[in-house]
């Protein structure tokens, strides 16, 4: 299906290979619109969910539509209808494809598997998303597992809402993590992972993951570090007999935030140092944005508090260059978390506590958190049911 790609950080919208670029309202109202896709809303629900806190007349909302729609008339697949007497609506028609030989040519579809791969590995998300905009150009489909991690790492919660494209058992770990990385009630969110385990609901190689991996840092954002320490051993015992080399990393952050959390300074400062050393050899992007908040939060435990915010504010960037949303809502999350349990009141709380208010509306989590959650209590409720 055709797929518009956003990138905030210069109000530009990409179709393949073409791209357009915005002004920050009309950037905000063509996203709104295009997650919502097939929805019709009216003038004033746009201007309340578009111009929050402003009070624009409802002629602004015409105004953006008409410039909109100049800006992308070359787009005929990109649709905004007016509906007379009440709104608008946003469809997306799919674009006229090209027949191209390569897109039955095993050779290539190897190549592209594997370029897809590499990325991933390296945490190069925003190059896997360049990538898959040239798939009509290029001639060559996605495979289920990376259509799948784009709309993850794009944090497009409303597509796992509704799509029909992925079965209900394979999206409801993407909505987990999801709702993980966006709400700050980790005691919920730490049932819900406890459940889906106890239950076996998710694909054998997400239930891995989850096991050895996710909970453990989600037991630290409750409180429970003794818990996911106790773990350890057997992650790595895991991550050793399968072969699981791009854990290595991933397990080691996990392990380095554990201990900050219990205040293991010792064993926390030999993990990150364990840490440089991979990553001298291996500088994954995704990874070293990840390496950098837990680094800055070491530095507020030490009272260094105008490095810590350097070391916090390069790994978030970096983790908005990776392009890897849910990890870079986590990271806001869990340097808020930290903050809270020193009981600090100053200019960083502050900072960090506005920083997440403000993604959270960028994502319109507070929305979209209660259907994440009816989801989810759903998909449990069902049971074995969902495992069939």
């Amino acid at each position: 299906m055709a797929q518009l790609v956003f990138d905030p950080a210069g109000y530009t919208v990409n179709d393949g290979t073409e791209s357009v670029e915005l002004l920050a309202k009309e950037f905000a109202l063509l996203q709104f619109l295009y997650e919502q896709r097939g929805r019709a809303f009216s003038r004033e629900q746009l201007l309340d969910r578009v111009w929050v806190l402003e009070y624009p007349v409802e002629r602004t909302v015409d105004d953006h539509i008409y410039r909109l729609r100049k800006k992308l008339r070359r787009w005929a697949h990109v649709q905004i209808n007016t509906i007379r007497g009440y709104g608008y609506s946003l469809i997306m028609a799919e674009p006229k494809a090209l027949d191209n030989p390569s897109m039955r040519d095993e050779e290539i579809r190897n190549a592209v598997r594997g370029l897809f791969e590499k990325y991933h590995l390296l945490g190069q998300g925003k190059s896997i998303v360049a990538l898959a905009a040239q798939r009509e150009v290029l001639g060559f489909e996605i495979d289920a597992f990376y259509r799948s991690y784009i709309r993850f790492i794009q944090a497009d919660i409303g597509w796992f809402l509704e799509t029909d494209e992925v079965p209900p058992r394979e999206r409801f770990y993407w909505l987990l993590l999801l709702y993980w990385a966006g709400t700050p009630d980790y005691v919920r969110v730490l049932d819900y992972c406890e459940e889906v385990l106890r239950q076996g609901l998710m694909t054998p190689e997400q239930h891995r993951e989850m096991e050895i991996l996710n909970i453990l840092e989600m037991y630290a954002d409750a409180g429970k570090t003794k818990k996911a320490i106790e773990r350890f051993d057997s992650t790595r015992r895991v991550v050793e007999q399968d072969g699981l080399t791009g854990f290595v990393m991933p397990v080691a952050l996990m392990e380095m935030y554990v201990h900050l959390v219990a205040e293991n300074w010792e064993e926390a400062d030999q993990t990150a140092a364990r840490l440089e050393r991979l990553l001298e050899k291996e500088p994954y992007i995704r990874e070293i944005g990840r390496f950098r908040v837990f680094k800055g939060l070491r530095l507020l435990a030490m009272g260094q508090e105008r490095e810590a915010e350097e070391n916090l504010d390069e790994g978030l960037e970096i983790l908005g260059m990776s392009q890897h949303q849910p990890l870079y809502l986590a990271a806001i999350k869990q340097i808020n978390l930290f903050l809270r349990r020193r009981d600090h009141e100053n200019s960083l709380v502050r900072k960090y506590a506005g920083l997440f208010e403000s993604v959270q509306k960028e994502y319109r989590l507070s929305t979209l958190g209660p259907a994440m959650e009816e989801y989810i209590t759903e998909f449990l409720g069902a049971g074995t049911v969902e495992k069939e």
